[in-house]
């Protein structure tokens, strides 16, 4: 059975509930009119034996004592000083380029939820003047060599954190940008996934995952408002041609569409792998058309058409135990290139719903390896990755290995273990073939080593850049 609600609201913070239903009630926080249409489906359950499309994947697997160590340039993220020292200790985005060719990332403000960092005390989160989490975007111009600060996303957003009301202590999904330069972003606060499912009174009263547009040229904010009141933001695309944002939430994976020219907001409700509740969905993907993918309860892909607002299954399944993607990259083509949260590379083609599986990202398919970064070099035909820690399996002896896939070829390389680093969520390939990625771990500023006052590393958030040579040996 499908139906549809249609809530029409004007006041900024709302609880409205629909006459036939009563206990359906929505509390809705956003900063100007919106036309909300809610959207209930029962999906039918993909077909049983779904196919499995034959390739040759690659089966070579690392050989650690042929790896290298290599220290890669990093470039901290800037902000968010408190006591003339750094208070960032995470970075989970996914970065984009604008068409000026700056870099764009992020570094947060976590506490609470991830470990204190610097010559601080935990208690100090409530003396800070952004209070309980905060993250600052900043940019990377290639000609200067430099990184700037431009705004604070709690500040942006008119959240304002303190002891009761957590702010957004990262970005743990896209900054996405559009042909002319503008910016799209929304907030997380750890554990808010949990928050919803489970009723808890934690992260307190976290306002949600605001969404942001920004305009650098003329550092212009725009507050978009709140997709998903109490809920954090992760995927998040931006579909020029309708104008319209699409994203979805970890806590339950609620699809959701906020057309920008009306602000009507459409939420789709539940999708992706909702068999495995407590499963943080991190992920979605849009191609170049503006169809968006899903993960499904059956090891296949759920695409959604946003003309007639349909899902429909599609008869692959994806590779792995996971059978899911946790990073991806769209060619010009439209051919998705993604990657599973064990570390299976595998692409397909929507036009003819072909998918090739490429194998392993270490040659070890029993072995989870969390690798939650892609870039794509089109020109050259690679694939870029860097294994990280935090979110699944890994094989110790093989993180933050920087590798390259050979598209022309299958083959993987391993070019070098990155020093430092040690978790990885962003990566992209600028047009001059740099490749950047957003991590965090410890910061090498030259050949030292950061530390605070009691000579223990202390953990940053930066940028990193690797400029590839044409030919891989």
């Amino acid at each position: 059975m499908n139906y549809q609600f249609k809530f029409y609201f004007w006041l900024r913070y709302t609880t409205i509930s629909h006459p036939s239903h009563p206990g359906c009630k929505a509390a809705l926080t956003l900063s100007s009119l919106l036309i909300m249409k809610i959207i209930h489906r029962n999906r039918l359950p993909a077909l049983l034996g779904l196919l499995l499309i034959p390739v040759a994947a690659s089966a070579q697997p690392v050989n650690m004592e042929k790896v290298r160590p290599v220290r890669l340039k990093m470039y901290p993220a800037e902000g968010l000083v408190w006591k003339n020292q750094s208070a960032q200790n995470t970075s989970w985005n996914k970065i984009t380029e604008t068409p000026d060719g700056k870099i764009w990332f992020c570094g947060g403000d976590h506490w609470g939820t991830d470990a204190v960092i610097g010559d601080f005390d935990n208690a100090e989160k409530y003396e800070r003047p952004w209070g309980f989490g905060n993250t600052a975007i900043c940019s990377y111009d290639p000609g200067t060599d430099k990184v700037s600060f431009e705004l604070e996303l709690d500040r942006a957003s008119s959240i304002y954190a303190n002891a009761e009301t957590p702010g957004h202590g990262k970005i743990h999904g896209n900054i996405a940008s559009d042909s002319k330069g503008m910016l799209y972003f929304a907030g997380y606060m750890g554990m808010s996934y949990m928050h919803e499912f489970t009723r808890a009174y934690y992260p307190k009263s976290y306002a949600g995952g605001a969404l942001i547009k920004y305009d650098p040229s003329t550092k212009n904010v725009d507050y978009l408002g709140i997709p998903c009141p109490y809920g954090a933001t992760v995927g998040l695309y931006y579909d020029e041609k309708r104008n319209i944002l699409n994203g979805i939430s970890p806590d339950r994976a609620k699809f959701w569409r906020v057309k920008l020219n009306t602000f009507e907001l459409n939420r789709y409700e539940s999708v992706a792998r909702m068999s495995r509740l407590e499963d943080r969905v991190r992920e979605m993907i849009m191609d170049r058309d503006g169809f968006c993918f899903f993960a499904n309860d059956v090891g296949g892909l759920t695409r959604f058409n946003p003309d007639n607002e349909e899902f429909s299954d599609i008869d692959i399944r994806l590779p792995g135990k996971m059978m899911d993607f946790r990073a991806s990259v769209v060619s010009s083509k439209n051919i998705i290139y993604a990657i599973t949260t064990d570390g299976f590379v595998w692409s397909f083609d929507p036009r003819s719903n072909k998918l090739v599986n490429y194998g392993h990202v270490i040659g070890k398919p029993e072995q989870g390896h969390y690798t939650p970064n892609i870039a794509l070099d089109e020109e050259w035909g690679r694939l870029y990755f860097i294994a990280g820690n935090h979110g699944g399996q890994v094989l110790e002896t093989a993180l933050e290995i920087l590798t390259v896939l050979d598209l022309k070829t299958g083959k993987f390389h391993w070019l070098g273990q990155v020093e430092g680093v040690e978790g990885c969520f962003g990566a992209i390939c600028s047009k001059n073939h740099v490749v950047y990625f957003s991590c965090f771990g410890n910061y090498y500023s030259g050949n030292e080593i950061e530390k605070d006052s009691k000579g223990k590393p202390v953990t940053r958030p930066y940028l990193i850049k690797y400029d590839p040579p044409e030919i891989l040996k």
